[in-house]
């Protein structure tokens, strides 16, 4: 065998089975669809529609389907259709149709009559059709049917059970002969109602005097709508146009039969559903579609009414949702605010939740932090007293030293008061200016015991007071003079000529003295003992504030330390503890003001730091 013979094998064989695996292209089916009206109209257009849909999504096939109008409310006669029968045939007569399916009476009617004649051997489904409008004819074996239940009487059961009051009752119809035969259905069934309701029955009158009726009933009416196609006067309508007009009109509520009726005007009813038929017909034909022998019944009998009300109706006529018969479908609620809003109301309440739970915890963050606030602050003044207390300490005696002179001052002159009086009993002026040096002495030593009282004193809160800067520098420097006696050290001081207000804790102010000083004087420890000098000086600043320097003569500080002088626990002294400066730079800050370090040109540290002034310089 040679290699094309085997390659021409092969593809034979490939082709084969490739044909075999996929499926074989569906034949078309043809469906002509033949209504008594206008296809246009809502009933007849929601049965196409349904028709169509069901054949599609149930059938593997392609399946075309023709929709023809017989369209008898406005051109009915015996000539019209002898034409219309001539049209068709002419027109499908080159077309293998499958089925031919007739939407209500008429459309079965005319294909009975010229059925063999327009599809020669086509079987035929119907639906649309009662049992009574049937009747006991026999129908051919090729005709296949599904018959509508229309009933009349439990719509009008139901609306005596909302209005239980009610004495008349008006029955609206048409005069066509498809509004006539349901009308007549419809007497029959209320029958058993005539002994205890007043029937009035319009249809004779053309639609405009229809309305006026409409609007004079008497009280305690109910309004009963089957089908309008043609007035008193022979003018031709649609019966879902008409169904707004007379519900408009009416002074009583108004029902119907048909479930197209429910959201045109009726308030509701036992309806039946036309749509519903289109379904049915179209499984039939599916059934012709697959076996034509074994298709099922010829004919199927669906009951399908639902009950359904119009909540705007409802509204209208005052009807409570809980009269209603158990299992009632009402449509066109109007929707609460959470159902047309559901989404847009999740999202606000879920937002105002969150909002109240970050509000919650922004609160108790706030009184938590509040709680540390007063704790931290409470730490922070332990921790300036035991400063204050450690520098007081430290200056323990320098102000033991400071003390004892005016204490033996005091000693020394009442010693020679009393010398004095036993020298000379009656030479009272040299006592009297004895007793002056006395009560200076002690004045003296009694503003130092004071000052130190107030410094040692343990605050609750700061004591913010309004005083002259000027002279809190002047009593810092008193305090401070026995320790830079005792140092060795020059203190000089340059003050604004005029009054300086501040309003800041005073005890709190003179320790930031205090501090600056005693750190001053520790960078001077080493210095030659003429060369240590330290000066205060106040200078006016911008923005209304006040400039504090204090400068020495020591080493100076690192330029890249500076900045880190003011950080806690920062020390380059053997025994420090790295909180003076820490402590000095919050109590600034406390007060409004800031501090920074710098380095004199010719040696030595100066440290600045700025109070804002309590009222504008003048």
């Amino acid at each position: 065998m040679s290699y094309c013979t085997a390659l021409r094998l092969v593809c034979v064989a490939l082709a084969v089975w490739i044909g075999g695996v996929l499926p074989a292209s569906s034949a078309t089916r043809h469906i002509v669809l033949l209504f008594d009206e206008r296809v246009e109209l809502p009933g007849l257009a929601a049965l196409a529609a349904e028709f169509v849909q069901t054949l599609a999504s149930n059938s593997s096939d392609h399946i075309e389907t023709y929709r023809e109008t017989m369209d008898i409310s406005r051109f009915d006669s015996d000539s019209y259709r002898t034409l219309l029968n001539d049209y068709l045939r002419e027109k499908y007569a080159n077309k293998k149709i499958d089925v031919a399916v007739a939407a209500f009476g008429p459309s079965l009617e005319f294909l009975l009559k010229h059925g063999d004649a327009i599809f020669p051997g086509t079987p035929i489904v119907f639906c649309g059709i009662d049992r009574r409008e049937l009747g006991d004819r026999s129908l051919p074996p090729h005709v296949h049917g599904v018959l509508l239940k229309r009933e009349f009487a439990p719509t009008l059961e139901l609306a005596l059970g909302l209005h239980p009051d009610t004495k008349h009752i008006a029955v609206v119809a048409g005069t066509s002969e498809f509004d006539t035969r349901l009308l007549e259905q419809a007497r029959q069934q209320f029958g058993v109602y005539e002994s205890r309701l007043a029937f009035r029955y319009l249809t004779a009158a053309p639609l405009q005097k229809l309305l006026v009726d409409l609007a004079g009933l008497p009280p305690q009416t109910i309004v009963l709508f089957t089908t309008l196609f043609q007035d008193g006067a022979g003018e031709s309508f649609v019966p879902h146009n008409v169904v707004p007009l007379v519900s408009a009109a009416a002074s009583a509520p108004v029902y119907g039969f048909l479930d197209q009726y429910v959201g045109r005007g009726i308030v509701g009813g036992s309806v039946y559903s036309v749509s519903k038929q289109g379904v049915e017909a179209a499984k039939l034909v599916l059934q012709l579609l697959a076996d034509s022998e074994r298709a099922g019944p010829a004919l199927l009998e669906v009951s399908g009414n639902k009950v359904l009300f119009d909540w705007r109706q409802m509204q209208r006529w005052n009807i409570a949702e809980s009269r209603l018969p158990p299992g009632s479908e009402i449509h066109f609620r109007e929707p609460t605010a959470w159902q047309q809003y559901r989404w847009q109301l999740s999202t606000a309440f879920a937002i105002v939740l969150l909002q109240a739970a970050m509000i919650s915890w922004l609160v108790l963050e706030r009184h938590r932090r509040r709680a540390l606030e007063v704790e931290s602050r409470s730490r922070l003044r332990e921790v300036i007293h035991l400063e204050r207390v450690a520098a007081v300490g430290a200056m323990s005696s320098s102000i033991a030293h400071e003390l004892n002179q005016p204490l033996g001052a005091i000693m020394a002159n009442a010693e020679a008061a009393e010398i004095l009086l036993a020298a000379k009993p009656g030479d009272n002026r040299q006592v009297l200016e004895i007793l002056a040096d006395i009560r200076a002495s002690d004045q003296r030593a009694a503003d130092i015991i004071t000052h130190l009282r107030g410094l040692l004193k343990k605050q609750s809160e700061s004591e913010l007071q309004e005083f002259d800067l000027n002279d809190a520098l002047r009593a810092a420097l008193h305090m401070l003079d026995p320790e830079a006696k005792k140092r060795g050290v020059l203190v000089s001081a340059h003050q604004v000529q005029h009054a300086l207000p501040v309003r800041v804790d005073k005890v709190h102010l003179e320790q930031v003295i205090f501090n600056l000083a005693m750190n001053a004087m520790d960078a001077m420890q080493n210095c030659d003992p003429d060369a240590r000098k330290m000066t205060f000086q106040t200078v006016l600043g911008g923005n209304f504030e006040v400039e504090v320097w204090v400068s020495d003569s020591g080493t100076g500080i690192p330029n890249d330390k500076l900045k880190d002088v003011f950080e806690t626990f920062y020390t380059t002294k053997q025994q420090g503890t790295g909180l003076g400066l820490s402590i000095v730079r919050t109590i600034v800050e406390n007060c409004g003001g800031k501090i920074w370090a710098e380095n004199h040109p010719g040696g030595g540290a100066l440290f600045r730091f700025t109070l804002p002034l309590a009222k504008a310089h003048s």
